[in-house]
């Protein structure tokens, strides 16, 4: 199986989250739980039940985590070329028909956000974006409809 890609920004993203998770809010939560427990009947202790969902949360969020971390190869960004679309990429483009310009980020598939515009580089786009250069103009099939788009600019996108 071939590893999912990250940026280093990503990475490092859920490396942090991996640790406040592991070593502020799941202790925390166990404290609570110890404290709730000292109240009597836990079937009926909202508080205990609480935390303890809280801690089951936490969980599935660190083992979710700990499989990015182990499994994704990470990409320095700023050590590829920018000249045509590349991972770390961010690509304008612009709507030959409506004349409408958008700009996309491409990154990994846990990095993705559409709000933000970040897409996946496996991502139907973000396929076809990938080693075009500026100029390049390209169609794009999607729900039964054609965009073409020409690509404006490209440059490595500065991830803080």
């Amino acid at each position: 199986m071939e590893n999912s890609l990250i940026t280093e920004y990503g990475y490092k993203n859920f490396v942090k989250e991996f640790k406040t998770l592991a070593e502020v809010e799941k202790p925390y939560w166990v404290k609570e739980k110890e404290i709730a427990a000292q109240h009597g009947d836990r079937s009926e202790n909202a508080e205990y039940i609480s935390a303890k969902e809280q801690i089951r949360n936490i969980d599935k969020r660190l083992r979710f985590l700990e499989k990015i971390i182990n499994t994704t190869k990470v990409i320095e960004t700023t050590k590829i070329p920018h000249e045509k679309v590349n991972f770390g990429s961010k690509v304008t483009l612009e709507n030959l028909d409506t004349e409408e310009t958008k700009e996309y980020i491409i990154v990994g598939t846990y990095e993705t956000n559409p709000t933000e515009n970040f897409i996946s580089n496996i991502s139907p786009l973000g396929r076809v974006l990938l080693g075009k250069r500026v100029g390049d103009e390209f169609e794009f099939k999607i729900n039964n409809e054609t965009i073409e788009y020409e690509v404006l600019k490209i440059e490595m996108y500065n991830f803080e």
